[in-house]
């Protein structure tokens, strides 16, 4: 592998011209960057980025603390976060704790050894000073940390619509997973806001708590949804994530039950997983691409020590028609 005193042996240039070209940190005669590229192209050669960020006290790398891989979801999430860091100069190590406390302390340990820049939050599970003491940048995607900016969808916005579209529907009795008891978790607001806009309709809703393991395996997910429609058969709407919902679509069918004509299905996420199925399902959409641009460029400003506009950034969610409602 060529070396950079090299390249400049080849241009009939002092390396540290040819590290000033590379680098856009001074002045170099357009004559003689010409003569750099040819060197560098006819060498192969490529700069070190690795002990550059060392020199800089870098390391080049963002960990993403992920709950999970497999969840539609989060895959999507994580697939657009790492396109924004590259995008931005920055490898993404993904830290799957599969919802394991002891896992994550470890990927937090690796931060406060310096071996990352910056951290995003996909999911935490550890009491609010583990993150709070570590005085590193950091953002949060859903938990609510104090002192820690948050980016995530606006869950408010989201209930409510998932309400409208449901009441629109004629749905009196329906169901919804999210938990409205969860006041550190943002996206548990949208069930707060749907069962705030059902009731104040008439309606009933029915609150049903999901298992982990149920929410990210799709089997578990059906075993859940042909419990819970045995259960409730009078129910005439669904509020869930779109794996789930996707589940109450397929026990549905198995048992008969025609949707949307006797039993209406919101999901609530929007990825690929809501055209999977003999009916699309439909959902309400959360941005995940904005999601990931605003957090990016939130964490990209503490790392810089620059002022955050805004603490917390709600991005907006949109309805998009399917065959379920």
């Amino acid at each position: 592998m060529a070396s950079i005193r090299e390249v400049a042996r080849l241009a009939e240039v002092a390396p540290s011209t040819v590290s000033r070209a590379l680098n856009g940190s001074g002045y170099v005669a357009e004559e003689t960057k010409e003569k750099i590229r040819e060197a560098v192209s006819e060498l192969d050669y490529v700069p070190n980025q690795w002990i550059r960020n060392l020199y800089r006290k870098k390391t080049g790398i963002i960990g993403v603390l992920a709950p999970e891989l497999i969840h539609p979801y989060f895959s999507v999430l994580w697939s657009y976060l790492e396109n924004e860091l590259h995008r931005h100069g920055y490898n993404m190590m993904l830290c799957n704790t599969s919802g394991d406390p002891l896992i994550e302390r470890e990927y937090l340990d690796t931060l406060k050894r310096n071996l990352f820049d910056g951290m995003i939050i996909g999911a935490a599970f550890l009491p609010d000073e583990n993150y709070t003491e570590m005085e590193k940048p950091m953002i949060s995607l859903d938990r609510i940390i104090p002192g820690i900016p948050l980016v995530t969808s606006d869950h408010v916005q989201g209930g409510r619509i998932a309400a409208e579209k449901m009441i629109e529907a004629g749905c009196r009795k329906v169901l919804q997973l999210s938990d409205p008891e969860a006041k550190t978790i943002s996206s548990s607001k949208a069930g707060t806001e749907f069962i705030r806009k059902m009731e104040e309709d008439g309606a009933e809703v029915i609150t049903e708590g999901f298992t982990w393991n149920e929410v990210i395996h799709y089997p578990k997910a059906m075993e859940r949804a042909r419990t819970i429609l045995a259960a409730y058969p009078e129910l005439d709407g669904i509020l869930a994530n779109d794996l789930c919902a996707a589940a109450f679509l397929k026990i549905s069918h198995e048992m008969g039950i025609h949707v949307p004509r006797e039993l209406k299905i919101l999901s609530y996420d929007g990825t690929f997983i809501t055209d999977f199925n003999y009916r699309t399902l439909s959902t309400i959409v959360q941005d995940m691409e904005s999601i990931a641009q605003n957090a990016v460029e939130a964490l990209l400003k503490l790392m810089n020590h620059q002022p955050l506009v805004k603490r917390e950034v709600f991005v907006p969610v949109y309805f998009k028609e399917g065959d379920t409602l």
